[in-house]
């Protein structure tokens, strides 16, 4: 039988969340003997590590649907988007795939081009629908209408997409969680690097933070539980690791500001792009305990099982994907979105008990590999496409 052939389209050149899952997914499903594509908007940091996994990389400029509060970006993207549908059709039918994956909700190009071009369509929904008035309405209705099925990461994304489920919508919809080979994530991992790379001494508790600095990821959040929590614990330095997308740069220097008004100079680092997606088991083997702390639900939280892999203990928003993920209280500890006070009294209670905090991370640790591991993902994934291609 003829290897499955898979065409990926990836709406950016980033790193961030589904950009790893895309590498991930494509490392693993080369264990099937699947033949995989992508098609990028342009060179990037993954590039090297997707054609290291197999994957035939080819490069169409298209710019990413954004909520970016910017008349003239949207009116830009509006122009371009049937030229760059057409131009991706006549790339679909060169490459020839069997399935069509679009690796994000906003990622529109890969469904046109996919029922353009005759080919199956899958819809990966990694983020939660912005609830707008009308236009999210008619947003499910598209995605509905070009999917042969509706992947989706939780039941959170489902239920933000489509407020009611229709028998229509059920029939085509699948939800299944990423999933993190640990191994292949802790196989460069060196122990002890950011400390002795930032000159921090090994009795200083480090309480960290990973994520591009993107307002909805709740950096300021973490910074005033930081300061609540850096009164109780003199010793403990918190670290920010990441960086602003393109467009954001102006909250990169709000959250600096704010560090400054808040008195934490010497008690947070601004890690910025300093560590990439290969250096990010010594960054979470670093962190005493890792913080997400997503003011708006979180669609999943790849960056959870990271640390997990790694028994850091984790501290995390109670909304959307986490809710899926962590056992509040075993496996990890669950706080109300944007409430800093909640997040210190969690900081607080790790630092204050090592042993439980050793115990969290070990429970941790066991969940992500039994509940989320590579080849559980396979067969799912394996399904979903079987499925796709059933369809008519």
């Amino acid at each position: 039988m003829t290897a499955r052939h898979v065409l990926y389209v990836q709406p950016n050149s980033e790193v961030g969340g589904s950009d790893i899952a895309l590498a991930r997914t494509i490392e693993a499903m080369a264990s099937t003997g699947q033949r995989s594509s992508v098609i990028l908007p342009g060179d990037g940091p993954l590039v090297p590590r997707l054609k290291a996994a197999g994957a035939e990389v080819h490069f169409l400029p298209m710019m990413q649907l954004r909520t970016l509060p910017s008349i003239r970006y949207q009116a830009s993207f509006l122009l371009r988007f049937l030229p760059t549908v057409f131009k991706m059709r006549r790339l679909v039918r060169q490459i020839a795939p069997d399935v069509v994956h679009s690796n994000s909700a906003y990622c529109l190009y890969g469904a046109f081009a996919a029922r353009l071009a005759g080919v199956p369509h899958v819809w990966h929904v990694r983020e939660m629908a912005p609830q707008v008035p009308v236009l999210t309405a008619c947003y499910a209705f598209m995605v509905r209408k070009l999917s042969s099925v509706i992947l989706a990461m939780s039941d959170a994304c489902v239920d933000a997409l489509f407020h009611q489920r229709s028998a229509k919508v059920e029939a085509k919809t699948i939800v299944m969680p990423d999933a993190l080979d640990a191994d292949a994530f802790r196989a460069p991992l060196q122990p002890g690097r950011l400390r002795r790379d930032l000159s921090i001494a090994a009795d200083r508790p480090i309480v960290g933070f990973a994520a591009r600095l993107d307002p909805w990821k709740g950096g300021d959040v973490f910074l005033e539980a930081a300061a609540i929590a850096a009164k109780s614990h003199p010793n403990a330095i918190f670290v920010m690791a990441g960086g602003s997308p393109a467009g954001l740069e102006d909250h990169a220097t709000d959250l600096k500001q704010q560090v400054t008004r808040l008195g934490l100079e010497d008690r947070v680092l601004f890690l910025g792009w300093r560590y990439q997606m290969e250096d990010m088991a010594d960054v979470m083997d670093a962190f005493d305990m890792f913080c997400h702390t997503s003011v708006v639900a979180e669609p999943f939280g790849l960056v959870l099982l990271e640390a997990m892999s790694v028994a850091t203990p984790v501290i995390a928003a109670k909304a959307g994907g986490p809710l899926t993920i962590i056992e509040d209280g075993v496996s990890g500890l669950l706080t109300t979105p944007g409430d800093a006070n909640a997040l210190a009294k969690a900081i607080d209670g790790l630092l204050s008990d090592p042993k439980r905090a050793e115990a969290i991370g070990i429970a941790g640790q066991q969940r992500q590999e039994q509940e989320f591991s590579i080849p559980r993902f396979v067969e799912r994934l394996s399904a979903v496409y079987d499925k796709a291609l059933a369809k008519p």
